[in-house]
Parts: C-alpha cells; sequence; structure tokens
C-alpha cells in the first residue's frame, strides 16, 4: 500500500480538525507529501528518514532540531500498513503539547490507511468484475478455459456451469446510483437469485445492467425459464419502489460455456427491443416468447407498409373498429370476453366484424384471415412507433 498525496491530505485535514496542531505527512522516502503549513511539501524531513530507517518515534525538542535538516519541535512516528512502514507522521509543536495526542493521531491514521486500502480492494473488484462481463457478452473472453475460469475464481465465481444473460432497463432518467451505491445496487439485486455469490452483475449505462444468472441447480428447461421467470418477478418487486418506471427485464436462452454466453446477450437484447415496441410483452419478456415480433422486427419497413396496405386496406382509418380487433385476438376470438373488454354489446361486436369483413374481405373469426390480420395489425402498429 502507497501512501498516496490524496489520502495524506486526507489525514493533516481530518487531525486538524481534531486537534488543531500543525500536522507533517512524510513518504517512505521522508520528503513532505502534505503539510498545514503548503509551504513545506515536497522538502525532505531528515528525521522522519531516521524514522523510517529505526522504525522508533523521536520527539525533538527545539535544541535537538539543530541536528535534523527540515525539522521542528515535535513528535514523528511511524505510519504502519500490515507491519510495513508506508510513510510518517509529524506533529510539530511543543513535545509537552503533542505527545498525548500522538497516539490517537497515529492510531487514527493507520485506519485511515486501511479504510483507504479496502476501498481500493472494492473499487478494483468491482472493476475487474466489469471487465468480465464486458467480455463475457463480446465474445472476447481468452480462448483458454483454464484461463477463463482462473479469472473467475479470482472474484470467487465458478464459471464452469450453466449461465445465462439478463438485462435490466429502466427507462426513467435518474441514475441508478441517486438513492444507493453502485455496489449496494448489485448486493440489492443479486440477493433476488438463489446463488447469489456465483450471479455477476455489472453496470453498462446509467440506467441498464447486465446479469450473467447461475443455472447450475436448473436441470431441465422449464425448470430454468420458470427459474429466471421467479427471479425477475424479485427484481421489479425490489426496484420498482424504488422510484423507477417502466422497469423491462429481458432475458437470453442459457448455454452450457460461458464464452457461448455473447448469444445469450445478443437474444436479451433482442428481447428488449421486441419489449419496447410491443408493451404486451413487457415487463419481463424471454427471446423465446417473442419468435413473431422479431420476424416482425426484421421485416424491412417498406414490405410492413405494403402488407398493411394489401391486408387492412382502409380499415386503418377506422380506429373504433381497429381496437375491437385487437380485443377480438386478446380474447382469443372469444365475443363475450371481448365485448366485455369493450364495453359493448354482444350483438354490437358481431355488427363491427361484419363491417370489417366487408371493408377487407377477410372474417377475423377464421383462422387463415386471423392470422394474417394480425399479423397486419402488428406491422401497422409497428408503423406508428416509427
Amino acid at each position: 500500500m502507497q501512501l498516496k498525496k490524496y489520502l495524506a491530505d486526507k489525514i493533516v485535514s481530518r487531525t486538524m480538525d481534531v486537534t488543531q496542531l500543525n500536522i507533517n505527512v512524510m513518504d517512505k522516502d521522508g520528503v513532505i507529501i502534505s503539510s498545514s503549513d503548503p509551504s513545506r511539501i515536497g522538502t525532505l524531513h531528515e528525521a522522519a528518514r531516521q524514522v523510517i530507517a529505526s522504525g522508533v518515534e523521536i520527539v525533538l525538542s527545539a535544541r535537538e532540531c539543530k541536528k535534523w535538516s527540515g525539522t521542528r519541535p515535535g513528535i514523528n512516528m511511524p505510519i504502519y500498513f500490515e507491519s510495513v512502514i508506508v510513510g510518517v507522521i509529524g506533529i510539530s509543536g511543543s513535545p509537552r503539547e503533542v505527545i498525548p495526542f500522538g497516539k490517537a493521531v497515529r492510531m487514527m491514521t493507520e485506519m485511515m490507511l486501511q479504510q483507504a486500502y479496502l476501498t481500493e480492494q472494492m473499487a478494483m473488484e468491482e472493476r475487474s468484475l466489469s471487465f468480465l462481463v464486458q467480455d463475457i457478452i463480446s465474445g472476447t473472453l481468452d480462448p483458454s478455459p483454464a484461463v477463463v475460469q482462473s479469472r473467475g475464481e479470482l472474484l470467487g465465481l465458478d464459471l464452469s456451469g450453466p449461465r445465462s444473460i439478463m438485462i435490466v432497463q429502466s427507462a426513467g432518467t435518474s441514475p441508478w446510483t441517486e438513492t444507493l451505491s453502485r455496489r449496494q445496487w448489485q448486493a440489492k439485486m443479486a440477493a433476488c437469485f438463489q446463488h447469489s455469490r456465483q450471479v455477476c452483475i455489472s453496470a453498462i449505462s446509467h440506467n441498464r445492467w447486465v446479469i450473467v444468472t447461475d443455472l447450475r441447480h436448473c436441470r431441465t428447461r422449464e425448470q430454468t425459464k420458470a427459474y429466471l421467470f421467479e427471479s425477475a418477478r424479485r427484481l421489479m418487486n425490489a426496484l420498482v419502489p424504488a422510484h423507477y418506471d417502466s422497469l423491462i427485464i429481458t432475458m437470453g436462452n442459457r448455454y452450457e460455456q460461458v464464452r457461448e454466453l455473447e448469444h445469450s446477450f445478443k437474444e436479451a437484447q433482442q428481447a428488449l427491443a421486441v419489449a419496447e415496441c410491443f408493451p404486451e410483452k413487457a415487463p419481463i419478456c424471454h427471446f423465446e416468447d417473442a419468435t413473431v415480433e422479431l420476424m416482425l422486427l426484421a421485416t424491412p419497413a417498406a414490405s410492413r407498409k405494403r402488407a398493411v396496405e394489401q391486408i387492412l386496406g382502409t380499415l386503418v382509418h377506422h380506429p373504433e373498429l381497429i381496437d375491437t380487433l385487437h380485443a377480438l385476438f386478446a380474447a382469443d376470438l372469444n365475443l363475450t370476453i371481448a365485448a366485455q373488454r369493450l364495453n359493448i354489446h354482444r350483438n354490437t361486436l358481431l355488427y363491427r366484424i361484419e363491417r370489417i369483413e366487408a371493408l377487407i374481405g377477410k372474417n377475423p373469426r377464421r383462422f387463415a384471415d386471423a392470422f394474417h390480420i394480425r399479423l397486419a395489425l402488428e406491422m401497422h402498429r409497428l408503423q406508428a412507433i416509427g
């Protein structure tokens, strides 16, 4: 652990707040890197070099200061980190005044050093995890399975089992870190999964997170999908109360090898595109449940426009009849349920269906016609979205 200037400045500021005494912090070479007297920064403190060499604190009187260049009366104490001297802290003043503060100041300094080290370690671990997730979803992992496994082990992860990718996105403009730190958000989300310590979570933008799930306990495809939906519902319950609106969670397929997860990520991205264009697929959408919508999104806009014109024709200028069709299909062609949802009499619904058939020459109650009409309706909706 290196005693850096930003930490030395913090030590000087905190110590002055507590003691109102003049403070110097020297690095392992005895050079003053922070001081309550800025003019002394960058100068050599010979007594500090002696403290570093001997490991013993030195108390200097006014007479003894004449023997040491760059010194003033006071106490100079070694700063230890894991039994190694990393610097020296000096308190200037009459030895009788400063010695009582010496032990407390040294203890506070070493505690701050330990806290800074832990903070750096946590930040380094978070960056390493972020880089790992980025390599996973971009397909840039090392070709050696042993290297990938070792990389995971350094973070406490076993990357040998089946996993999948989940994307969590908020449409809100507020950053995720507004109420909690990024690490706290990660812990909050990981707790929604069965093996939380094996779940990798990384923010890839201010409102989008990628989750690398752990699926070793799921034996079948059905179990996997049920578990992912259950975890997604837990995420919704955990995150929505935090004022994030329009939360969307999408999932890619399960893959047995971690290097295959780039495909799961692309699938989750495609499912996200579907959920954004087709609200009924939100807020939780699995790639497997978005096949038809993906086909529609992949169809060129010009082709969609022609299909709408050929199938729906002038029906697009009758919003009431378009809404009727949506309600009818949402009710699985059940007239009673559709009429209830539209808040109209069943006979009124039948009359509207007759009008639709007269306008486009297709009966929405016949399977073949209904199939074409439904596709055209979705294409029409995509046109409206732009």
